[in-house]
C-alpha cells in the first residue's frame, strides 16, 4: 500500500482531498524522494487527517505554524488535525521522508468508542497540540519513532494480518504521545485566530493561482483588512502575500515541468503567468534556471 508522492497539489478543498486506497481502512502510506535542483519540499498544507512521519534519509527542515526544525535521518513529526505544516530539503544530501496519513476513525472505529473519547477526542481538539517534532536522540521519543517505523514497515510488507500491525502500532504511537502531553487530562485549548485566518486566505490563493488575485479580495475572504492579511503572511511565513502567491504559482509550475508534457508557455498561463517572459525570469530567480532547463535536468532522471 505503499505509494510514491512526487508532487503535491494543493486544492481548496482539504476535507476531500485525501483519498484512501480503501474507504475500510482510512491510511495512506506514502514516500517522497527530494534531490537539490528538482522537487526539494512540499507547500504549506493541512488536511483533516493526523500524520506521522519520519526521515529515512537526508535531512529535512519540518514547520508547522510558526515552528520550525531541522531533522535529521531516523528524526519524525507528528502533526494533528488541520495544522498548517510543510517539508523540504536540508542540505545538499538526496532526502526520504515516509509518512502515514491516516483518520482517527481507523484507530478508535468511531466517535462513540472510549477509545475516541477518552483518548483521541481531546487529543485532536487540543489546538494547544498541534504537532511535535521527534528526535531519536530523545529517550521519549524514541518509541514514539519506532511505533512509526513498525507501522510503515508494516504497510510496506503487507503481510497477512498487516492491517492490525498497522493500526496497533499507530495506537500505541498516538497514546505515547497522548500520554506525554496529557491531553486526555486537560481541557482543549482553541485555535488561534490568526492561524484561522491564514487558513481561509490560502483556501483562497489554492482556489484562484491562475486568476489574478487582489490582496484586498483574498483579505474579505478570511473577514479582515488589508493591512491584517499584511501582517498574517509577515508573521506566519515571513514574506508578502504577494511573494506567497508567487512563490505557490511557482511551486505549481515545477510540479507540472516534471509531471505533464504541457507546453512551457502552456504551463505559464496555467499558473498565472500571462506574460511567458515573466514566468521564465520568475522562474529562473526562484530554481536559478529557466523552466527548459529545469525539465530537463529532472525528467530524465525520474523513475
Amino acid at each position: 500500500m505503499i505509494q510514491r508522492m512526487t508532487a503535491m497539489r494543493i486544492t481548496a478543498d482539504k476535507e476531500k482531498e485525501q483519498l484512501h486506497e480503501s474507504p475500510l481502512f482510512p491510511c495512506s502510506a506514502y514516500f517522497t524522494d527530494w534531490k537539490r535542483g528538482g522537487i526539494e519540499g512540499c507547500p504549506w498544507h493541512w488536511h483533516k487527517e493526523l500524520e506521522l512521519m519520519y526521515v529515512s534519509h537526508g535531512g529535512a527542515v519540518a514547520e508547522y505554524g510558526t515552528q520550525r526544525a531541522h531533522l535529521g535521518e531516523g528524526d519524525g513529526f507528528f502533526c494533528n488535525t488541520r495544522v498548517l505544516h510543510r517539508f523540504r530539503i536540508e542540505g545538499s544530501e538526496d532526502c526520504r521522508l515516509c509518512y502515514l496519513v491516516f483518520d482517527t476513525r481507523m484507530i478508535t472505529g468511531g466517535t462513540g468508542t472510549v477509545y475516541y473519547q477518552k483518548y483521541v477526542q481531546p487529543l485532536v481538539s487540543d489546538h494547544g497540540f498541534p504537532g511535535q517534532f521527534l528526535y531519536s536522540s530523545d529517550g521519549r521519543d524514541r518509541g514514539v519513532l519506532e511505533r512509526i517505523r513498525a507501522a510503515y514497515s508494516a504497510a510496506q510488507e503487507e503481510d497477512v494480518g498487516f492491517e492490525y500491525d498497522v493500526r496497533y502500532h499507530m495506537e500505541k504511537a498516538l497514546l505515547l504521545l497522548a500520554c506525554e502531553h496529557q491531553t486526555a487530562f486537560r481541557s482543549p485549548r482553541q485555535a488561534t485566530p490568526q492561524m484561522e485566518r491564514i487558513k481561509a486566505m490560502l483556501d483562497y490563493i489554492h482556489a484562484h493561482f491562475s486568476e489574478t488575485i487582489i490582496v484586498s479580495e483574498m483579505a474579505s475572504h478570511a473577514g479582515i483588512s488589508d493591512r491584517e492579511a499584511q501582517r498574517c503572511f509577515r508573521a506566519v511565513f515571513q514574506m508578502s502575500p504577494m511573494r506567497y502567491i508567487q512563490n505557490y504559482r511557482l511551486q505549481v509550475a515545477e510540479e507540472m515541468l516534471l509531471d505533464t508534457s504541457e507546453p512551457i508557455l502552456s504551463i505559464g498561463l496555467a499558473c498565472g503567468f500571462s506574460n511567458p517572459s515573466h514566468f521564465s525570469k520568475a522562474f529562473r530567480t526562484y530554481r536559478g534556471c529557466t523552466p527548459h532547463v529545469f525539465r530537463r535536468r529532472n525528467v530524465g532522471s525520474k523513475e
